[in-house]
């Protein structure tokens, strides 16, 4: 468990502390992010389904669907819980974006191939790969809820906004799903082109989270900081076996899709979630602590939950 939790906190603290001493500028470290979204993701979304088994092909549904109804009972959850611990508009509306969506895809995907390993993975990017339709859908009905006609500007239409950021993801999914199923190959040499990138996939978003780490903020909010990550780190294993139970209503959850529904559920928040700020009146500042705070906090409650639910779902 130590030597797990260590595989994933080295790269993380290495970004913190290159960032610290100034390494690399602000342009570059958007650049960086830019290329672990747009390039290395990609490279290991289709990778993994495209590799993907028959048995992790057959849990493809229920897991995206688990993904979608996790994040609908977050937002409303959020929705309700945000007006009992923040007071002023702004920061009721700050808490529940910081709160609505977790850190699936970028720190999710790292912890769960070094608890669980790669066919787990491949589970772990089904459960995400819608997470830019449903992010921007739950995201945009909380702005709506709360608005009050002093939000900002929207960049774009909604549509033109989901094809931008959804578009490769998806693309790239179902290009390799459809290559799966029909058993088409690459070629060799493009095949291990594939894998090179896809090999610097998690050490790279690993490294991507310290370098977008904010650890310094006014005490004053450190209450709703705390607040808001006991909402996702501990609050959230409720909504994921709620989530988890109602899929088993109607679909065969096999023990590693489970295992990964649940840990997934109790993530920190989504680094991501800093986008609504161009469309909605965020404190960002409370934001950054929330994510910064969760991802700290995450390093103690992850390896928690991961003995809890390997008891659970033996």
């Amino acid at each position: 468990m130590l030597q797990t939790m260590l595989a994933i906190i080295l790269p993380i603290a290495l970004g913190y502390l290159l960032k610290r001493v100034r390494l690399f500028q602000e342009n570059e470290i958007a650049a960086l992010r830019k290329f672990v979204m747009r390039v290395a993701v990609p490279f290991l979304i289709f990778q993994n389904l495209y590799r993907a088994d028959v048995e992790s092909l057959q849990q493809a549904l229920p897991i995206v669907l688990a993904f979608t109804l996790l994040t609908a009972l977050y937002t409303l959850a959020a929705r309700l819980v945000s007006p009992l611990v923040a007071a002023g508009e702004k920061q009721r509306l700050t808490f529940a974006f910081a709160v609505f969506a977790g850190n699936y895809a970028f720190l999710g995907w790292g912890v769960i191939v070094s608890f669980f390993g790669g066919r787990a993975l491949t589970r772990a990017v089904f459960f995400s790969v819608l997470f830019w339709p449903v992010f921007l859908t739950c995201g945009f009905f909380l702005r709506r809820r709360f608005d009050n006609g002093i939000g900002k500007s929207e960049n774009g239409g909604f549509l033109e906004i989901m094809v931008r950021h959804a578009g490769v993801p998806i693309a790239t999914a179902a290009t390799a799903l459809a290559l799966n199923i029909s058993r088409i190959r690459v070629p060799d040499t493009l095949d291990r082109f594939i894998g090179q990138f896809a090999a610097l996939a998690i050490p790279m978003i690993l490294f991507a989270i310290g370098q977008n780490l904010t650890l310094l903020m006014p005490a004053a909010r450190l209450r709703l900081v705390l607040a808001a990550s006991f909402f996702r780190l501990v609050g959230g294993f409720a909504l994921g076996v709620i989530t988890l139970a109602a899929l088993r209503l109607f679909f065969n959850v096999d023990i590693l899709s489970r295992q990964v529904i649940l840990l997934q559920a109790v993530m920190p928040t989504a680094t991501m979630t800093t986008f609504f700020s161009e469309y909605a009146p965020l404190d960002e500042e409370l934001l950054s602590g929330v994510i910064a705070g969760s991802t700290l906090l995450s390093f103690v409650t992850l390896p928690l939950w991961v003995m809890v639910i390997r008891v659970l779902v033996g």
